[in-house]
């Protein structure tokens, strides 16, 4: 494998091996549906079909009444003899009479065929109207020949229906492709303004429900580029968790259409560039930094750093794995830190033990005492006097053991609620304190435990004692698996690679999707907006501009362990 993975038109097809081999099934015939998605090619209308697996040629012809032969003359490029029908190769289909049964009409039925209309131009004061054209944005190696080869629509046509004085294209501009291009052929360079403006605006603009979609080759809402950096160590052992994570991606990348572009379940179309960086290489040049709208990873700190400097501040890094990398986000204007560092955790914590007080309630604060302090007591101990609490200190040595049983007793209350904090990281003083609570609370004194991500990192704490306690857990990664939308995600990753997700593959899934639906929502001018925030599967999303212009992710879901041995999600 190569170290250097340029971008992926079909991924997806050598994604399907990344997960363990499927078992041995019998063969079943699949089912072929005729597709509702249409595309323009060479001046004609196909039908973009999305090759599904164990399909054949036959089956296909059948499906769309077509023949083999037109079949071959619609895809010149076409060689069963040398590489076979690929599972999610795309296919164009002329459009005949019989396979209308599962087609959507779309507003280019209601249009007159090409042949039928006149060929002269529309008056000088026409303006081309949003059923005419629609939308591309210019990418960083395109330029106008490029883009008419790309959509079979001749230079002049483009020119004219954007009113072009010059063949000069930047990228990011936004252009018009027009629809019928016979009718722009002709028209007066400078009689319509050039679509030039800024990608958000122009999204905003040119999305009505009923213009003709290129799921091929066009944008729904808006392209975005994304490189993705992952030490894969793909020329020795694969690593398995990166390998997980660039799963989620691709599957947060896959649906019908896919091309020279993927393109996202909501209509955005993902230009998709993924390298491997393992050793500290840096295979990335300065254009394609330029070029990429967010670029995910590297892993590490250190690997993080060094992609900084090579990009020389012309793309977001997105740290996709590591919450100690907040460090960077406020120091570095261009990274953005995805994992909810342990701060805010711990801010999170102090805010639900406000909100659950009442006045029979007490708060009581425990930590290690000769114990260096670390940044996470320091914070615990902080963040509840910053939210108006007065907690009841208890500071003591791990060797002192059982002996503390009695003076943590009585320092709650027999009236309330008991909500504790233990203000440290150390396992082994966590483990003990957790002990001793649960001791107590077998006593009949009502005790809440609060904690982050940190506490389920133990493994050596018996998970009884946590439901005992109704551990409250501010988190910054939980699954819901009764959520719907999980459940979809389930199907389709086990299909897809025949095995269950990680957590890397969630957090892939989410970060490529929060950041595809950022771009398409709000083009290039994203970093302008004030309330950043979004839903995943595992994580959520809110995005806080640090005092340097880095972005750091503070959402935090909440959760409680009950004493019927569940664990429930509750924000």
């Amino acid at each position: 494998m190569n170290r250097y993975l340029t971008t992926f038109v079909a991924s997806l097809c050598l994604a399907a091996t990344l997960g363990s081999g499927a078992a041995a099934q019998d063969y079943v015939t699949p089912q072929v549906v005729v597709s509702n998605d249409k595309v323009r090619s060479n001046g004609k209308i196909y039908y973009s079909h999305v090759v599904q697996e164990r399909q054949t040629l036959y089956s296909i012809c059948k499906a769309y009444n077509v023949t083999l032969q037109e079949i071959y003359d619609a895809n010149p490029t076409l060689n069963l003899e040398t590489e076979g029908l690929k599972k999610d190769q795309i296919l164009l289909i002329p459009i005949k009479e019989g396979t209308a049964r599962n087609v959507v009409k779309d507003s280019s039925e209601e249009q007159p065929q090409a042949s039928e209309q006149a060929t002269v131009s529309p008056d000088v004061d026409d303006k081309p109207t949003d059923k005419d054209y629609f939308i591309h944005r210019v990418r960083w190696f395109e330029d106008l020949g490029s883009i008419s080869r790309k959509y079979g629509v001749s230079k002049a046509a483009i020119m004219g229906i954007n009113g072009m004085t010059s063949e000069k294209v930047r990228r990011r501009d936004q252009i018009k492709i027009p629809i019928h291009p016979e009718r722009w052929e002709n028209v007066p360079t400078g009689t319509t303004p050039q679509t030039t403006q800024p990608k958000d605006t122009a999204d905003k603009a040119d999305k009505p429900a009923d213009r003709l979609l290129n799921k091929i080759f066009t944008k729904g809402k808006s392209e975005t580029s994304v490189s993705l950096l992952l030490p894969f160590n793909a020329a020795k052992k694969p690593d398995a968790q990166m390998m997980d994570f660039y799963s989620g991606v691709l599957l947060a990348a896959k649906a019908p259409g896919i091309a020279v572009l993927f393109r996202g379940d909501d209509g955005s179309g993902i230009d998709l560039n993924v390298y491997d960086v393992a050793g500290g290489t840096m295979p990335v040049t300065e254009e394609r930094f330029a070029a990429s709208d967010f670029v995910i990873g590297p892993v590490t700190n250190a690997d993080l750093a060094r992609t900084v400097n090579a990009s020389r501040g012309k793309a977001w890094i997105v740290s996709p794995l590591d919450p100690k990398a907040e460090a960077l986000a406020d120091t570095i204007p261009n990274v953005i830190q995805a994992p909810t560092p342990t701060k805010a955790q711990i801010k999170d914590m102090a805010e639900w033990i406000r909100s659950d007080m009442k006045a029979s309630d007490k708060v009581i604060l425990i930590s290690q005492k000769g114990a260096a302090a670390s940044s996470y007591s320091a914070s615990a101990a902080s963040a509840v006097r910053n939210h108006g609490l007065s907690p009841e200190n208890i500071s003591f040595n791990i060797l002192e053991g059982r002996q503390m049983m009695g003076r943590i007793d009585g320092a709650m209350t027999g009236n309330g609620t008991n909500r504790v904090v233990i203000a440290s990281d150390s396992k082994a003083f966590v483990i003990e304190v957790t002990r001793l609570l649960y001791l107590i609370a077998s006593q009949k004194k009502n005790i809440v435990l609060y904690g982050t991500s940190k506490i389920r990192t133990f493994d050596e704490i018996d998970v009884d004692q946590l439901h005992s306690l109704n551990l409250h857990c501010s988190v910054s990664y939980y699954v819901d698996y009764d959520s719907k939308s999980v459940q979809n995600f389930l199907m389709e990753y086990r299909a897809l690679f025949n095995t269950e997700p990680s957590r890397s593959a969630f957090q892939g899934y989410d970060l490529m999707t929060f950041f595809t639906n950022l771009n398409s929502e709000y083009g290039g001018r994203w970093d302008g907006e004030n309330n950043l925030k979004g839903k995943g599967l595992q994580s959520d999303f809110h995005l806080i501009r640090t005092a340097r212009g880095g972005f750091v992710n503070e959402a935090v879901r909440r959760i409680v362990y009950k004493s019927d041995y569940t664990v429930s999600l509750v924000r």
